[in-house]
């Protein structure tokens, strides 16, 4: 059996470096389970109190080097009332990761799991790298999803899960790096054989060709 090839991510700070590619990567769920402030822990290491329900869609970018390849991650925001639902269909397009987040203070959110699974395999292609994120684990006295339920609940779908914080950052930067790790696994023989340029067929991989074109031997 062949050893497993590691992973390093590492935060890329400086404005300066181009990125090589581009990966999207949603992130559903039921209004308040927390899905803006785990963006914000993640991209900025911030919690935002009393923070208000996203309006239609929203998306924040940061950059990173996985192994020797600069990734531009763009992570999308969407909203979860039902109102929003035709608004938010057409920005699953692309996606390659997807967080699926439930509060584990409210059995609610965690039953609409099924839901919004549906609708990610519906408008997704079928590659795409799925985590589901019970949020709120700092709320121990007001949890209503036990965590086995849960481990269970993955397993039915065959994704990985884990338990987070936003407010206390508890296994944020974890979450979003295992499912970074997930998509990397799964696009590195394309970037090998030297990435896909197209516009139309990419899905979410995005070849910066202002890095890679070659120059005219004119002008």
């Amino acid at each position: 059996m062949e050893n497993e090839e590691s992973i390093t991510i590492e935060e890329v700070t400086s404005q300066e470096v181009k990125e090589d590619y581009k990966l999207k990567i949603v992130v559903v769920g039921d209004s308040g389970v927390g899905k803006t402030n785990l963006i914000h822990r993640f991209i900025s290491n911030s919690f935002i109190e009393n923070s208000k329900a996203t309006v239609g869609v929203e998306f924040t970018s940061k950059s990173y080097k996985i192994n020797e390849h600069i990734f531009k991650i763009e992570i999308w925001d969407t909203a979860g009332q039902e109102r929003y639902k035709s608004i938010t269909a057409v920005y699953y397009k692309g996606a390659k990761g997807a967080l699926l987040v439930y509060d584990t203070t409210s059995k609610e959110t965690f039953d609409n799991i099924d839901k919004w699974m549906e609708e990610i395999k519906d408008k997704t292609t079928n590659d795409i790298k799925i985590m589901i994120i019970g949020n709120k684990i700092d709320l121990k006295e007001y949890r209503e999803v036990p965590h086995d339920d849960g481990i269970n609940k993955a397993k039915t779908y065959g994704v990985p899960i884990m338990e987070t914080s936003a407010l206390d950052a508890t296994n944020v930067n974890q979450a979003f790096n295992d499912l970074l790790k997930e998509i990397y696994k799964d696009m590195k023989n394309k970037i090998k054989k030297g990435g896909n340029t197209s516009s139309e067929n990419n899905d979410g991989m995005q070849l910066d060709t202002d890095n890679k074109k070659k120059k005219s031997g004119c002008c």
